[in-house]
């Protein structure tokens, strides 16, 4: 089975490619809306970290790349 297509979402002026392994994550449902609006209020990519896992990490094991332009989110 193909995995789903990375959510692509704009973040500090540059692209953030969050690739999951979850078929009902998209970029127009209430999960891909919650991750925008999250993913908005971090300033750093220490603060992605802690966003995304506050918001989601008890859904998704959360890991971000180093250098913030990356993230997975993989179901629990």
């Amino acid at each position: 089975m193909k995995a789903p297509d990375p959510l692509v979402i704009p973040w500090r002026g540059r692209q953030l490619r969050v690739r999951h392994d979850d078929p009902y994550l998209g970029p127009y449902t209430p999960r891909g809306a919650t991750l925008r609006a999250a993913i908005e209020l971090a300033t750093d990519v220490e603060g992605l970290r802690l966003v995304l896992t506050t918001t989601v990490g008890d859904r998704y094991q959360v890991k971000v790349s180093d250098d913030g332009s990356v993230a997975g989110l993989w179901r629990r």
